[in-house]
């Protein structure tokens, strides 16, 4: 079915896939440097995309094929592309609730969109929000409501640093010549780093610019690298997200 949608959407666009223009400029501020980046990004989109995904976990490879829908703040729809066979992987993340389908065991998974949850299924521990604006090339929403800004050039980045009761507790490089987010560190107590995300070959999706390869690194965390092909905007809904139980199958509870 999602594969069926994201074909659907190359009707849709035909912009999809354009490289950003080079417009040289600098910020004068950090707020006017943030303004800008929202400016430029997919927010209010739902964009499909092949994603190939590449996992390294204590020295071990693990590379992946994957169909994906999403749409911020927190929708994702996965599914599997084997080299043989019928998808057998199926997630979707929607209205707070996780879903997961393995058809080779016949098991159908459903619980709260937590990192515990999430993370028990796809490489990755943090928040649903948080994980899809990564996968989307987007700064998460900060959990500080008012953090305090600082700004500064480096070297050919803009990097704005937030701070919440003195301690920094995120920086993000912009690079200025296209508005675009190019790498996300978040911190913990001591300036800590919890993860950092990096992002390239931006191109313009619709209505913004979505980069083609993202990393996710962090402490404890499994390496991501992926990379996308196909990416395209779609007019899906909300209710496209959720996979529907199949029948005969009783769902395994996540959080009993």
């Amino acid at each position: 079915m999602l594969l069926w949608i994201a074909a659907f959407g190359l009707i849709l666009s035909g912009c999809a896939g354009r490289r950003p223009p080079a417009l040289q400029t600098r910020y004068h501020s950090p707020e006017a440097a943030l303004r800008a980046l929202a400016a430029s990004a997919p927010a209010d989109q739902t964009l499909t995309a092949t994603a190939r995904i590449e996992i390294n976990h204590q020295g071990e490879r693990y590379p992946l094929k994957i169909a994906v829908m999403m749409k911020r703040p927190a929708f994702l729809r996965v599914e599997s592309i084997p080299l043989l066979g019928p998808p057998d992987f199926f997630l979707s993340v929607a209205k707070d609730e996780l879903r997961v389908y393995l058809p080779g065991k016949n098991a159908f998974y459903t619980g709260r969109a937590v990192p515990q949850n999430i993370s028990r299924f796809f490489p990755i521990f943090m928040p649903a929000a948080e994980m899809i604006s990564l996968l989307m090339g987007i700064a998460p929403d900060n959990r500080e409501e008012s953090p305090a800004l600082r700004g500064e050039q480096e070297e050919k980045y803009y990097r704005v640093d937030e701070y919440a009761s003195d301690r920094r507790t995120r920086s993000l490089w912009i690079d200025p010549s296209g508005n675009r987010l190019v790498r996300i560190r978040t911190f913990a107590e001591g300036e800590t780093v919890v993860y950092e995300a990096a992002f390239a070959e931006h191109a313009l999706v619709g209505e913004g610019f979505m980069p083609q390869r993202l990393t996710i690194t962090g402490d404890g965390m499994a390496a991501l690298s992926l990379r996308y092909t196909d990416l395209r905007p779609i007019a899906a809904d909300p209710e496209s997200f959720p996979l529907p139980l199949p029948e005969g199958i009783t769902p395994i509870l996540l959080d009993p």
